[in-house]
């Protein structure tokens, strides 16, 4: 159900287009089909109408004395005169039509009248007028209504948009809200029940008890920064400052510490003192801690994770590896609320947020990977 009602808006926007595109078209082409009959009627008055100015000068010169006839001559239309026996005895077409047609036809982009002639001084029985075709009145009419329709379609589809995802936008906003609220609500919680597991922890040293739940508090911790960066990176500033990368790895290396033990989990660091970056320090913890908590998640008891920093090339290149079940498609893992194993839990937002943040810093990403062999995750800061 949540997949078909994810479609509705847009289907619905569809419907509703397509209503708005017959009502509009059906309307056109009938105005269309009346203009071509109207220009049409419109063109035969014209002919016959020119027809009988050059018919009057025939029959006025017939009944005059006079030795020469000037035949008329016009830029819009063009004539000619014919025998019994449709001979042409004087044409002003520069191609003479072709003429089986009874009174009013149209031949190749043009309109031609044949209007019967009086007894005449030229024996002449027949008259054609042509005139050639041309649309482009109701071109510049039928342009004109597009845009306005157009326009209003726009007007229509963009007033449709928004009173459809006016309830999804409503509904987005009381979601964040309701995040931000229960977030904030849980922040103190979480920071009570540390210092309380901390407290317990100096009293029962050892205790497995205490260690695992210390350790699925801070797992809960990764995640609830995850959450809370996700919902305030469009709206807050992460401001860089100059930090000591390698003492940062280390202390972050130290926050997954009982997580570590409880799996019985060792890390092999090689880390290079003194190293400098200037980063977010908010975001530099997102990107160390999701990948050393997918490292641990992933990775089976008894096994070993390594971290190694170093400068290198005028880069400093921080390395995690670990020998958990690899990543089957790596070209996915960046992906937001993609997860390699859907029984390891997590919304699947800890490594797009790293892929966020790093190329935001420009800080190059590489990923070597084979399916049950582990997987070593690099990325190259710029000094």
């Amino acid at each position: 159900m949540v997949k078909s009602s994810a479609y509705l808006p847009s289907r619905y926007i569809f419907f509703q287009v397509l209503i708005l595109i017959l009502i509009v078209a059906i309307p056109l082409h009938f105005y269309i089909t009346s203009e071509l009959e109207n220009s049409r009627y419109r063109t035969e008055q014209e002919l016959q109408r020119y027809a009988q100015r050059v018919a009057h000068k025939i029959y006025l010169f017939s009944n005059s004395t006079e030795q020469e006839f000037y035949f008329p001559r016009s830029t819009i239309f063009k004539s000619a005169i014919y025998d019994a026996e449709e001979r042409p005895l004087f044409s002003l077409f520069e191609k003479a039509p072709v003429l089986p047609f009874t009174l009013f036809g149209e031949q190749k982009g043009h309109y031609y009248l044949k209007f019967p002639l009086k007894p005449n001084i030229f024996d002449a029985q027949m008259l054609v007028i042509g005139k050639k075709i041309s649309h482009a009145r109701l071109f510049v009419n039928v342009l004109v209504i597009l845009m306005v329709i157009t326009l209003l379609v726009l007007f229509a589809i963009l007033s449709i948009i928004r009173h459809s995802a006016e309830p999804y936008q409503r509904f987005n906003r009381y979601l964040e809200n309701f995040i931000k609220d229960a977030m904030h609500e849980m922040k103190t919680p979480m920071g009570v029940i540390l210092i309380n597991l901390d407290g317990l922890g100096n009293l029962y040293q050892n205790n497995t008890m205490i260690m695992r739940a210390r350790s699925a508090l801070k797992n809960m911790i990764v995640v609830y920064e995850d959450l809370e960066f996700f919902v305030r990176k469009n709206r807050v500033e992460h401001p860089k400052e100059r930090l000591d990368i390698s003492q940062f790895m280390q202390e972050r290396i130290a926050f997954f510490d009982d997580l570590l033990r409880s799996k019985e989990i060792t890390v092999e660091q090689s880390i290079e003192e003194g190293l400098m970056i200037h980063f977010s320090r908010l975001e530099l913890s997102r990107v160390i801690d999701n990948t050393l908590s997918n490292a641990i998640k992933y990775s089976p008891s008894g096994t070993k994770i390594t971290v190694s920093l170093h400068e290198k090339e005028q880069q400093i290149l921080l390395s995690i590896a670990d020998q958990g079940r690899g990543i089957k498609d790596v070209e996915k893992v960046f992906e937001r609320y993609y997860r390699g194993e859907k029984i390891s839990g997590g919304f699947g937002i800890g490594l797009s947020i790293v892929k966020t943040i790093c190329d935001k810093n420009r800080v190059d990403i590489e990923i070597i990977s084979t399916e049950k062999g582990g997987a070593n995750f690099l990325y190259h800061f710029k000094k």
